[in-house]
């Protein structure tokens, strides 16, 4: 989900991203953690993979176009 590149805008030139639940604008990072099985783990071993997300800070709601596909 890191798609981050040093972009040279200002704030006045962007969109808020806000909460589809509540419209909250203030988000919080946070991690989903997904099981790999052995059978795909590069170490032949049940593997736990972190992957971020941010999180509603006003009512915890995660919106669908920042979950993981």
């Amino acid at each position: 989900m890191n798609n981050q590149q040093n972009i040279n805008v200002s704030l006045d030139q962007t969109d808020a991203v806000v909460c589809e639940k509540c419209e909250g604008e203030i988000w919080t990072p946070a991690f989903m953690i997904r099981k790999v099985s052995a059978l795909l783990s590069p170490t032949g071993r049940d593997t736990m993979l972190p992957v971020q997300i941010f999180v509603c800070s006003k009512c915890g709601h995660v919106n669908e176009d920042m979950r993981p596909s």
